[in-house]
């Protein structure tokens, strides 16, 4: 249920593994965030192996013989890069949907599931056809949301203990005719607005009393295709105390795609959003589409190369990085991301860093108080293991999920939101659903050796994956 970044990658996987698979997706196209825009990190860990292995890396490698996607660079900020066309990604995904035998059902919303006992029988959604039911042996819950799990009664936490409190959501758009070499010339003569935000820290630290990063060299920007910025604090703070700029956000994140005029915003910002409400998702779409008008005129008047821009696309929904974790027979912690730990039953690596957005002005986050505009982030030095646990809810036991909300706790659920763990555990959940499909198993008492070897038969890295180029791993 669901064709996101996770959901797309399930159902190509699970068809491929041999079962009889359905997405139902309730947007018109697969991809989900995927198709924002942004630049995919992580997919390589720091030390330069890779994370992302199987169908993920896979859809990527195709878009870069298409000339959809970069080839993946090791970054001081992000430990990689890989930047990616989301409007060619979409189509791939909806081809290599359709080459595995997967069938599709678009713009159709769950509202209901049918149950036995712990097992879900079948999904009920919404769509132009009325209600419609359909039936199922094994459910892949790719929601984002966990909204399977949750009708079906099964348990879930909501952001962090505690307070309930989940990061914010963001609107990313996409604005048109930028003269980026302009913008490098102005960061070149104003080193100080390429600072990395204060919660930047560099691979391998701790969040408390970790060493900041470094700041990436202009001249690594020009030379790097696909790159992301972070920066223009002081123009932030410059239209702020003149009145022009209104958006709870201390500095602008910028995607770009090599020989395009055309650049990614990541810049708005909505506060205590719970992403399972109407109510508030409706609320936090307001408020961050004036925010994207705000942020475009903040653009053209204060920073050099956009002052002639204007918006070319806007996201479908938008971005909630947080909500519902289910609870799985393992939750994965902070100490298992950034320990770069394995499991006896990982079904795949994962590099994204550990990636909090502040959740509000004085909260404490990482041992220290934020200020509400900012992040705290960690590159991963060694790529983390995933357990087969954390995909397999305790109390429903035919349901498998991908995704951000898959078990684990809220600081490591910074780093599993990421796209490229997301491709990942997608994969991982549509091969597991297919095998206990077709055994006839729950998915928790499928034999994991044979998941993790269908899994490596198919290209996944569960263990140490290999170097980006040979002999440049650190």
């Amino acid at each position: 249920m669901g064709g996101g970044t996770a959901g797309a990658i399930a159902g190509i996987a699970a068809a491929r593994t041999g079962a009889r698979t359905l997405v139902v997706e309730q947007q018109g196209h697969l991809g989900g965030t995927l198709a924002f825009g942004m630049s995919i990190t992580g997919a390589v860990d720091a030390s330069g192996r890779w994370a992302l292995g199987g169908t993920g890396r896979e859809v990527l490698q195709r878009l870069e013989a298409q000339g959809g996607a970069t080839r993946a660079h090791l970054s001081e900020m992000y430990a990689s890069v890989i930047g990616q066309s989301p409007e060619m990604l979409r189509i791939e995904l909806l081809r290599m949907t359709l080459e595995a035998g997967a069938k599709l059902l678009f713009h159709s919303t769950l509202v209901d599931v049918t149950t036995d006992g712990q097992r879900v029988t079948g999904v009920v959604v919404a769509n132009k056809n009325g209600l419609e039911k359909i039936p199922a042996d094994i459910v892949v819950d790719a929601t984002g949301d966990a909204d399977v799990v949750a009708r079906a009664g099964g348990r879930f936490t909501f952001g962090r203990p505690g307070d309930a409190l989940a990061q914010p959501s963001s609107r990313i758009f996409l604005v048109g005719n930028v003269d980026i070499d302009r913008t490098f010339d102005y960061l070149e003569n104003n080193p100080d607005d390429l600072q990395p935000p204060p919660g930047w820290r560099k691979p391998g630290t701790s969040v408390e009393g970790a060493e900041a990063a470094d700041t990436p060299t202009v001249e690594h920007l020009r030379t790097t295709p696909g790159i992301n910025i972070e920066g223009f604090a002081g123009l932030v703070r410059k239209a702020k105390a003149a009145g022009d700029l209104n958006v709870p956000r201390a500095w602008v994140g910028m995607y770009t795609y090599p020989g395009r005029r055309e650049v990614g915003i990541n810049f708005t910002r909505a506060h205590g959003v719970d992403g399972t409400d109407s109510d508030s998702i409706t609320q936090a779409e307001v408020e961050t589409q004036l925010q994207m008008a705000d942020a475009v005129e903040f653009l053209r008047k204060y920073v050099p190369g956009f002052e002639g821009c204007y918006v070319v696309a806007t996201p479908y929904q938008l971005g909630v990085r947080e909500s519902r974790h289910v609870v799985g027979h393992y939750a994965l912690t902070e100490s298992d991301v950034l320990s770069g730990a394995s499991f006896d039953d990982q079904i795949g690596r994962a590099a994204y860093a550990l990636d909090i957005h502040d959740i509000g002005e004085g909260v404490v986050t990482g041992g220290r108080k934020v200020s509400g505009g900012g992040i705290t982030i960690i590159p991963i030095e060694k790529s983390y293991g995933v357990p087969m646990r954390c995909l397999i809810p305790v109390d429903l036991s035919n349901v498998v999920v991908a995704g951000r909300s898959i078990s684990a706790e809220h600081e490591a659920a910074g780093s599993v939101r990421g796209q490229a763990v997301c491709m990942m555990t997608g994969h991982a959940a549509g091969t597991i659903a297919a095998l206990a499909a077709m055994d006839r198993v729950e998915p928790r008492n499928l034999n994991y050796d044979k998941a993790k070897e269908t899994l490596l038969a198919q290209d996944a890295v569960i263990d140490v994956g290999e170097p980006l180029i040979a002999g440049v791993a650190r």
